[in-house]
């Protein structure tokens, strides 16, 4: 399956309707801006091309291509679905009525911008070590983690910076990100040995922060991450759907760097041993030394 495909269904799966600004947020504000062109035009721009045209620009948005020269040709959105994408149309044509194009100078578009600043940040981007379908995410100004929709599993975490996403777009999407710090923590394999096949749900937003949802055999799981309040590292919550059965041992790598804990379960070493009625809900804790 190509990893396009894995991410079939949108950040959106909560219950209602879409929100269209908050998926704009998340999918789109950190290459569009209002009134500038950034990595990708202005949404002024959009509203000159797609005004009145919703099934054009959500054909466009699932499969794009490069339009013009010495411009990154835009990843595919299909993640976030058509429902989806006809909502952030919506918010799209609503914030640009009467808005006109600014003139700006030459450099580099995106290290300022205000969206790429902002924490907690969510990026769809090609990054080190992971397969296409990678998506970064900045919990706070210090940790940042790789998670992998391709594969259905945490890559790695690193502290001290987010990401340097110009050498991706300046090629134009055939180069990756650079991470600005240093990788503290990686996962090889996924700690849940829950069988095959596993598939990406998507994700929804809460507090700013994805809630990554996955299927892996018969359970439907998420993950859900936050930065530690007393330190370095971060906190993961897994809940299972439906609970399983029998005791499950979850093994995370030995790394004398980094110290484990858990609000269930018991340790040994760095392998942790649920019962079964515990894996409705659990929090690791990750601190780096």
């Amino acid at each position: 399956m190509k990893p396009i495909q894995l991410l079939a269904i949108t950040a959106s799966i909560a219950s209602g309707a879409p929100n269209g600004e908050q998926l704009f947020t998340t999918n789109c504000s950190a290459c569009h801006m209002l009134d500038l062109m950034l990595v990708g035009p202005s949404l002024a721009e959009i509203r000159t091309l797609y005004n009145g045209k919703p099934d054009e620009f959500v054909k466009w948005s699932i499969a794009p291509q490069r339009k013009r020269p010495n411009v990154i040709e835009m990843p595919s959105m299909v993640h976030v679905g058509e429902e989806g994408l006809r909502a952030i149309y919506q918010h799209v044509m609503k914030v640009s009525i009467g808005v006109k194009l600014k003139k700006q100078s030459k450099g580099d578009p995106f290290a300022g911008s205000p969206p790429h600043l902002a924490r907690p940040q969510v990026q769809r981007i090609f990054m080190p070590d992971a397969s296409p379908a990678a998506i970064a995410i900045a919990l706070d100004e210090n940790v940042s983690l790789c998670w992998d929709a391709g594969e259905c599993r945490l890559r790695y975490a690193w502290t001290g910076g987010f990401i340097d996403g110009y050498p991706y777009w300046q090629g134009n999407g055939s180069r990756q990100a650079k991470i600005i710090g240093k990788v503290r923590y990686r996962e090889s394999v996924a700690p849940i040995p829950l069988g095959e096949p596993s598939e990406f749900l998507g994700y929804r937003m809460e507090k700013g922060l994805p809630v990554l949802r996955y299927r892996m055999g018969p359970q439907y799981v998420t993950e859900t991450f936050s930065p530690n309040q007393d330190g370095e590292g971060f906190s993961r919550k897994f809940t299972l759907n439906p609970p399983l059965k029998d005791s499950q041992s979850l093994s995370f790598p030995n790394d004398q760097n980094i110290t484990y804990s858990s609000d269930k379960g018991e340790w040994s070493g760095s392998t942790l041993t649920l019962h079964a009625t515990d894996t409705a809900e659990f929090t690791v804790k990750f601190s780096m030394k």
